[in-house]
């Protein structure tokens, strides 16, 4: 299993690793920084170097317990073992603002308009996020939600990663308000859960990447929406800088 060095830092655009295996277009190694697609955030970008040769990684996939990281070409004969990391951070950091506010938007519909949020896709650019049960979102709505979320982004809070064991997670976030029936889903093999907490504002288990504090997202502005079905709604946002 990859040792998963995001999980604990977020801000580590670069890191140390050894390839453990080598595909016809990807690398497997023993320990990585770039994310792996999953959790509704896309994959990272970046460079590998063993010291005489780079080659490039254009995403970055879980496969069962193995980390691929998906090369530009195919790997060169001799590459490794030994190799650097280097993340695409212009790509990294976008995630990262743009995952943060999702969570951000969300827990604000969630306590304003009583959504539930069923899906989402972050990425570099605009997201989105579904919600439920709404059947429209009309502009006034959409400015509204706007203001609200911005003027919470703006507060300056602290967004701060634990690690908790599972029965400890579970009750923290049953108090919190949070969208249990996810918690519910998870394994009860998994004994521990990554928990976020943003100020006093939300609290939900994300194994994804995120600012270190609310200012950094600058603010959302709230695109097309979309109808996802009965009751369902798909809204679509960007970012832009204060």
């Amino acid at each position: 299993m990859t040792d998963l060095l995001h999980m604990r830092n977020n801000y580590l655009r670069e890191f140390d690793a050894r390839i453990v295996k080598s595909l016809e277009s990807a690398v497997i190694l023993d320990r990585t920084a770039f994310y792996p697609e999953g959790g509704g955030q896309v994959g990272d970008r970046g460079a590998l170097s063993d010291g005489n040769t780079t080659i490039q990684v254009s995403d970055t996939r879980k496969v069962d317990d193995e980390v691929h990281h998906i090369v530009v070409g195919s790997i060169p004969n001799g590459f490794g073992p030994q190799v650097h990391g280097v993340l695409d951070w212009t790509w990294r950091y976008q995630c990262m603002r743009f995952h943060t506010a999702q969570h951000v938007l969300s827990r604000y519909l969630q306590l304003n308009l009583g959504l539930e949020t069923v899906g989402n896709m972050v990425k570099p650019g605009e997201s989105r996020a579904d919600y439920r049960p709404i059947d429209h979102f009309t502009d006034e709505m959409k400015r509204s939600v706007e203001v609200g979320v911005n003027a919470i982004l703006a507060r300056n809070m602290k967004v701060e990663i634990r690690f908790m064991p599972r029965q400890e997670a579970m009750l923290f976030l049953k108090q919190a308000g949070y969208q249990m029936r996810y918690m519910e889903m998870v394994p009860e093999s998994v004994t521990e859960f990554r928990v976020l907490i943003i100020g006093d504002f939300d609290a939900s288990s994300c194994a994804g990447t995120h600012v270190a504090n609310t200012q950094e997202v600058g603010m959302i502005q709230i695109g097309k929406n979309k109808n996802m079905g009965a009751g369902k709604q798909r809204i679509y946002f960007s970012l832009i800088d204060r």
